[in-house]
């Protein structure tokens, strides 16, 4: 294998941006493989993933997505990458149709890290989505999936059972020293700490923890920190200003503010996986996370640490607040740390993509 595409539908801070991102900086400077990431739009006033010189990066400069379908067309058959890698659904249906029409010839490699189908039924659109994001699994050559229970629930919709589960590479060499930073700015003595990262979004179950926080607010002595922005946040400032939540909107370096934490909430209504989960987990944090679809459970249990409430019930989580034993001090083992690790991540990714070819 001599080139390794990437294509990606922008270079901000979701989950499978920054962990394809990880994948390529290291197989990058590892592999001897030229590796590059294609780029459909160029984000105007949201921050970017800063990518190191040794990573090649192409913008297709479109104003959606789909719209850089032929300029993407091009750029392949001009390069002739052997392997593109994709990831979320509109990047994965256009370089599989363009492998479909034999327009292209590079080997197509799909990563799944949303639990999307929960929805494939609920509406003509979705049904729409369903059916296309169908068509691109079991037109590939493989398809990645970031958690088993993930890989089951879509693989009983496909013919292609060249799938795998990869977990994402969440834990990085300087993990640890980014954990350790200083938090200067705030300082709440004799409160519980309880922080929640996430993206804003009523998928992310925030409106379910505000709703606890306001039913326990004269019960425990706690401040909750939200690290994250999304389209709910105005919202969700006006509606709970008088509880004692602090928004901190997205932040350079969140690991040192999850350190701080007494409980890690994650009360997601569905979940691919759950990167801040794992960030927590190898922290040793206490942890409430709900029990839905599809990668917490999986988690919660791998690392055998942590509460599951039933998703959507705010009595449970109420339940699980006030009956969870605080810890101090839990350690991790290595070994569990490193089956995420970005070096592991990246060998399975690199061993896939040469099977295929």
């Amino acid at each position: 294998m001599n080139k390794l595409y990437i294509f990606l539908p922008t270079l901000g801070y979701g989950g499978a941006e920054i962990s394809l991102s990880r994948v390529a900086e290291f197989l990058a400077d590892t592999s001897g493989v030229e590796i590059k990431l294609i780029v459909a739009k160029k984000l105007k006033h949201d921050p970017e993933l800063k990518i190191t010189n040794s990573l090649k990066v192409e913008y297709l400069n479109s104003q959606k997505t789909f719209f850089s379908l032929f300029k993407l067309l091009l750029l392949i058959n001009k390069e002739k990458p052997d392997v593109i890698i994709s990831t979320l659904p509109t990047p994965n249906f256009m370089v599989t149709i363009l492998k479909k029409l034999r327009l292209i010839n590079s080997k197509i490699v799909l990563r799944e890290a949303n639990s999307n189908y929960l929805n494939w039924n609920n509406s003509l659109i979705n049904k729409i989505k369903g059916k296309m994001s169908i068509f691109s699994f079991n037109n590939s050559d493989a398809n990645i999936f970031i958690s088993k229970e993930l890989k089951e629930n879509i693989e009983k919709h496909l013919s292609n059972k060249k799938n795998i589960v990869i977990y994402n590479p969440v834990f990085t060499e300087d993990f640890f020293q980014r954990a350790n930073e200083k938090v200067s700015e705030i300082n709440f003595k004799n409160k519980e700490i309880w922080i929640t990262t996430s993206r804003l979004e009523h998928q992310k179950g925030l409106d379910l923890l505000f709703d606890a926080v306001h039913e326990l607010k004269d019960v425990k002595n706690f401040i909750l920190l939200v690290i994250g922005d999304g389209s709910l946040e105005t919202v969700f400032k006006n509606k709970y200003s008088k509880l004692p939540i602090k928004f901190l909107g997205n932040v350079q370096n969140p690991l040192k503010y999850l350190n701080l934490a007494d409980i890690f909430f994650f009360p997601s209504r569905r979940e691919g996986l759950g990167n801040s989960l794992i960030e927590a987990q190898i922290l040793g944090k206490n942890i409430i996370s709900s029990d839905c679809p599809s990668g917490p459970k999986e988690i919660v249990n791998f690392f055998k640490n942590g509460v599951l409430f039933e998703s959507n019930n705010l009595n449970d989580l109420v339940k699980s607040i006030l009956n969870i034993e605080l810890k101090q001090g839990n350690t991790v083992s290595n070994d569990l740390i490193n089956e995420f690790s970005v070096a592991r991540i990246s060998e399975q990714y690199y061993d896939l993509i040469q099977e295929v070819i």
